[in-house]
């Protein structure tokens, strides 16, 4: 019997395999753990959302990517229990709760295909990375990979804790912009009940506006950002705002096109006005890291911009480069992070 983190008891008679899932991301999940991620998925919806570079790499590891069956949907409103249903999974895994699951949820059980919800009500009140822990510990007993599965979630603990211990004291919390999909309109923020908006708070900072969006996300205007000037600007993104001349970050993406794109949009919507900019305190992350299981990147790198001296031996590469080497199944290359000025990024 597991109990998820909407607060369910479900019950599996065998651990999973074939997983269907709304988010493309559990496939960074399903890696982290288990050495043959893609066998698991009997279908996903819009795997587009994917980063493309990482995806070009699992398909070269695991040619059978491009034949998962596309099915369900990412929103409760738009899901197709019966497209779920055709191609026989054992499980449905939902890695965000959100209202109005609910009627596609009983059609399941009805079914005989238990869910499961990787993040829900449960996690508000834990931190980041307890939240992750609890995500990954909940899917590998689902899947029967639960040591696995514990392993990371101690990694990213003990990584939680080297940073927090070290903050204990710390008064001087600086002021951040987390301009989210930068390159957009400016600028989308993480709310006060978005967990990098916690994240940042860990990290020692503070999200600029985050206190006045009682939600999940929201919108302030640069003549406010301008009004602020905060200390350190960190815009977020993906292969995915190349069209749109956004921040281009990701897998496959290199350091100088990276840092080329972070270059163009600090240069728009009056960012190039803060000093954050003008001196080099500018930054480009992985939004999709962001969100996923490996958050504990965009921790890292979000501590190392915040406090530069006190996490002068503090290096995101290096703790990639041991995720890579400890638990992916296909290991993760690219720039995920770019900082404007060349001496403090890839």
């Amino acid at each position: 019997m597991l109990r998820d983190a909407a607060g369910r008891e479900v019950r599996l008679e065998a651990p999973a395999k074939r997983i269907v899932t709304n988010e493309p991301l559990l496939l960074l999940s399903l890696a982290l753990i288990d050495p043959e991620p893609v066998s698991k998925l009997a279908g996903w919806a819009a795997p587009q959302r994917f980063d493309r570079g990482m995806y070009t790499a699992f398909l070269k590891r695991f040619p059978a990517i491009d034949n998962i069956p596309v099915v369900g949907a990412v929103m409760p409103a738009n899901v197709s229990v019966e497209s779920i249903l055709s191609v026989d999974p054992d499980l449905f895994v939902v890695s965000l709760w959100q209202p109005g699951w609910e009627g596609a949820v009983q059609l399941l059980d009805a079914a005989g295909v238990p869910v499961i919800f990787l993040d829900g009500p449960e996690n508000d009140a834990r931190g980041p990375a307890e939240a992750t822990g609890f995500s990954m510990r909940l899917l590998g007993k689902a899947i029967g990979q639960e040591a696995e599965a514990n392993a990371f979630a101690d990694f990213v603990k003990q990584r939680y804790q080297l940073v927090t211990e070290r903050l204990k004291g710390v008064i001087e919390r600086p002021e951040v912009l987390i301009d989210a999909h930068a390159g957009t309109l400016c600028c989308a923020i993480p709310g006060a009940h978005n967990r990098i908006t916690e994240m940042m708070r860990l990290a020692g900072g503070h999200s600029v506006g985050s206190d006045d969006v009682p939600g999940y996300d929201g919108q302030i205007n640069a003549e406010f950002v301008l009004g602020v000037d905060p200390r350190v600007y960190i815009g977020t993104g993906g292969p995915h705002l190349a069209a749109q001349g956004g921040l281009v970050v990701g897998g496959g993406v290199n350091a100088a096109n990276a840092r080329a794109s972070l270059e163009a949009v600090t240069g728009r919507n009056l960012l190039g006005q803060l000093s954050a900019v003008r001196e080099g305190r500018a930054f480009g992350v992985s939004h999709q890291l962001s969100i996923s299981a490996l958050s504990v990147l965009v921790f890292e790198c979000f501590a190392t911009w915040g406090h530069p001296e006190l996490f002068a031996d503090l290096d995101p590469a290096r703790t990639l480069a041991e995720i890579n080497s400890r638990f992916m199944a296909v290991p993760l290359e690219g720039t995920f992070w770019i900082g404007l000025d060349q001496t403090t990024g890839p």
